[in-house]
């Protein structure tokens, strides 16, 4: 059988496995970009499944543990919703309501006779197609691996499961799981709520679609150069990229798993910083649910963070490689006002590297083989390689290296998180605190969003993956593009010093970006992520307000 069908044959399935009364009698027009208003207008969902999806996961995980919800009612609310979800982005690579309902029937069960099992017990959540589930397919959005059916659950699903969460669908990633952008031939093209012309991100596409149109309350997404990140930002959610050694990395589907000189992780994207509190607390105590596990250290949650009631924020506002589109550079400047007028401090910071060169480091990281694993499984498949990747591979002049050559790197990526380290330390001569910053304000992207197969800039998520340092989306939620304010420079002069600040600043069009999300990305040393979090809300509620 050629790919064509293959590809067919499984996209048909995901689409049947859709009980007819959660099936959309027509398909949206073409010409409606934004969708995130169907689920409540297309009249397929009840008030109260409405009421549920539109929760947040800690909130709903509270009426969990008390017996206001069972697990059943809210599962067949998002099963109702992502089935909806599915039919207007694309966002689904396996959907399994029945097996779904049964577990959350079991788990009500047990919360009758002895309580919850755990601390998201009764919450249903899609789960990744790069997260092994026994006898689920693992396809990594490969031809080849259409039949990819796991034998074990990767270590953070067995973390979820132990800690009571309901699995109910699978979601999409792009070939090769290394795009900003997720686009498969297996499973076609995965849109963005808000602009279905724009992206949802990647490689957690499937992931930011389906939470952005609240078709899963949380999805346990993973990020080795931005794939948290870029679909929380282009969907309007909060994320996490925690310090990828808290992480355990087993059963995580790749075509390359020797490459650890840039290790991936793993944190939510979802609606609120508490949800994200919960949901990493859960994650980074794994230990306690699966006990050892050698990929990773079993570092302690730090339960008492103590920030100071004064903070001093540093600001990095551009990373001289590309400029950000004017919603990205007033959304800097308005949150630096805020985080003043709330009586921190704000401080510039600039990198102290060339971030062409940490980039063009990074991705030789990446890709210390050539990239010919990738190349090798889409060429099983008898598929065609995605044109996006092919660009990145291109510019980065991506090719098998020398066992020196990698030697060479990785010394290099040591002196990399060397000099940004004291960087940040030195930062205490500026703060008038004596001590360092207490956390760095930056762009999540140069822009707040781009169309399907632009090739976006990834420095401004990916310098934390080389650096190991995590890092928070936090949405503007008051926070519009406005054709005035954020009107095109037609003055600038682009950068010569990489190709993307020109094609950045030539694609920008205020019209084309109205509709977009806009996020801020907050950052902490590593193994910080506690104190990130604490941070994250502190801002959270001065940009956003109380909740």
């Amino acid at each position: 059988m050629d790919w064509e069908n293959i590809a067919a044959a499984s996209q048909a399935a995901v689409r049947q496995a859709i009980p007819s009364k959660w099936q959309l009698p027509a398909p949206i027009e073409a010409s409606v970009t934004d969708v995130t208003g169907v689920p409540r207008s297309c009249g397929l969902l009840t008030e109260q499944q409405l009421f549920l999806t539109e929760q947040t996961a800690d909130v709903l995980v509270k009426q969990l543990q008390t017996g206001e919800l069972t697990s059943v009612e809210v599962t067949e609310a998002f099963c109702a919703r992502a089935a909806i979800a599915h039919q207007v982005v694309n966002c689904l690579t396996e959907y399994f309501p029945g097996e779904a309902l049964t577990r959350a029937a079991e788990l009500d069960a047990i919360f009758a006779k002895s309580g919850p099992v755990g601390p998201l017990h009764g919450l249903p959540v899609a789960i990744k197609d790069q997260l092994m589930m026994k006898g689920k397919a693992a396809t990594f959005a490969a031809v080849a691996w259409h039949k990819n059916i796991a034998t074990e659950d990767a270590a953070l699903y067995r973390v979820l499961t132990a800690a009571g969460v309901v699995a109910f669908a699978r979601t999409t990633m792009p070939q090769t799981g290394m795009m900003l952008q997720t686009v498969s031939n297996l499973w076609g093209r995965t849109l963005n709520p808000f602009h279905r012309g724009f992206s949802a991100g990647g490689s957690s596409g499937g992931d930011g679609a389906l939470v952005g149109m609240h078709g899963s309350p949380f999805c346990p997404s993973t990020d080795i150069g931005g794939s948290i990140r870029a679909p929380a930002t282009f969907n309007g959610l909060y994320g996490i990229r925690p310090s990828s050694e808290r992480i355990p990395k087993g059963g995580l589907t790749t075509s390359a798993p020797g490459q650890v000189s840039i290790k991936v992780s793993c944190g939510p994207v979802c609606h609120s910083v508490a949800t994200l509190k919960l949901v990493t607390r859960t994650l980074l105590e794994h230990y306690k649910y699966i006990g050892y596990d050698p990929s990773c250290v079993p570092f302690p949650w730090q339960e008492s963070i103590f920030l100071q009631k004064k903070m001093c924020f540093g600001v990095l506002r551009d990373d001289g490689v590309v400029r950000p589109q004017p919603p990205i550079r007033r959304s800097l400047d308005e949150t630096s006002q805020a985080l003043r007028a709330a009586g921190h401090d704000v401080i510039e910071f600039a990198p102290p590297l060339d971030m062409w060169e940490v980039a063009q480091t990074t991705w030789k990281l990446y890709f210390q083989t050539g990239a010919k694993e990738s190349r090798a499984l889409v060429k099983a498949g008898n598929e065609a390689l995605t044109p996006n990747f092919d660009f990145y591979t291109t510019t980065y002049d991506i090719r098998e290296l020398t066992t020196p050559e990698v030697y060479k790197l990785n010394v290099r990526q040591g002196m990399i998180r060397r000099t940004f380290a004291a960087a940040w330390a030195a930062t205490a001569t500026e703060t008038g605190t004596g001590r360092p910053i207490d956390a760095l304000v930056c762009p999540c992207a140069p822009s707040a969003g781009f169309p399907h197969e632009f090739p976006v800039w990834w420095g401004y998520f990916s310098m934390w993956n080389i650096l190991d340092y995590p890092s928070t989306i936090l949405p503007l939620k008051g926070f519009k593009v406005d054709v005035v304010k954020d009107s095109k420079d037609e003055d600038y002069a682009p950068r010569t010093n990489s190709p993307f600040d020109k094609m950045n600043y030539e694609i920008y069009d205020p019209g084309q970006w109205k509709n977009q999300p806009v996020c801020v990305q907050i950052v902490k040393q590593p193994y910080q992520d506690e104190a990130l979090l604490e941070v994250t809300e502190v801002v959270d509620t001065i940009v956003n307000g109380k909740k």
